[in-house]
């Protein structure tokens, strides 16, 4: 089946649009890379890091965009298993190489998603969390995890849902202990310009569909994001 679409969302206009841009186009600068992981990260692996553990299949998993490792180190440690995270933040992945200190199954590596250094049929399982909207080009992101992937393996992508409204982020903010004093700019940042790059789930569906014909996306309940499970076939295009 092929679908053809857009590999990026339309630019969001205005000063808002052209700062959601720059945000979410390129790796994190340092301070930015530190902001994230002392204020949003260890919120969102509460709520994405469970979704990931019910899912992943076998013991040797790529976390595509781990940032500073949060969640690549909890599905280490729960699962036993070895995680590899990539990132082109060379900050984040020094954080990454950090904690791998305390979890022997966790290693860090800079690469893009674009460009995963790994070998074809590498991994068990790769998962990524809320770095597709970062991905220059969407399709070629969910190729590589495909390849990379063995058969019979899932790739399990969480994102932002790009219609996700103000009220499902208030509850997202309070659900995951955001501090108190941080939501309302949360909220109003996450509206204002992250919401307009990431994809809706028909933009997320017609993406993965000119890979796979084996997937399923659905909404993480009471959350603005959605999950998709892709299973790689024999008969995966990639």
């Amino acid at each position: 089946m092929t679908v053809e679409v857009p590999t990026e969302k339309t630019e969001v206009k205005g000063l808002y649009g052209r700062l959601a841009e720059v945000v979410c186009r390129r790796a994190f600068s340092s301070p930015e890379a530190l902001a994230y992981e002392l204020s949003i990260a260890p919120s969102l692996a509460k709520i994405v890091a469970p979704e990931f553990i019910a899912r992943v299949r076998g013991d040797r998993i790529l976390d595509v965009g781990c940032g500073g490792g949060i969640i690549s180190e909890f599905i280490t440690n729960q699962l036993n298993a070895t995680v590899i995270g990539i990132d082109p933040s060379p900050s984040q992945i020094r954080r990454v190489a950090r904690r791998s200190r305390k979890s022997a199954g966790l290693l860090g590596v800079q690469a893009r998603a674009e460009g995963i250094p790994f070998a074809d049929n590498s991994f068990d399982s790769v998962v990524s969390s809320c770095a597709f909207k970062h991905w220059p080009d969407g399709h070629l992101g969910i190729a590589e995890c495909l390849r990379v992937v063995r058969v019979g393996g899932v790739v399990i992508i969480v994102e932002i849902d790009g219609s996700s409204t103000r009220a499902e982020f208030w509850r997202f903010a309070r659900k995951s202990r955001i501090p108190l004093g941080m939501r309302k700019a949360y909220v109003r940042f996450a509206m204002r310009t992250v919401v307009g790059v990431a994809p809706t789930n028909d933009e997320l569906v017609n993406c993965i569909a000119r890979s796979s014909d084996e997937f399923e996306v659905s909404v993480i309940s009471n959350t603005p994001f959605h999950i998709a499970i892709i299973t790689k076939s024999e008969q995966s295009t990639v």
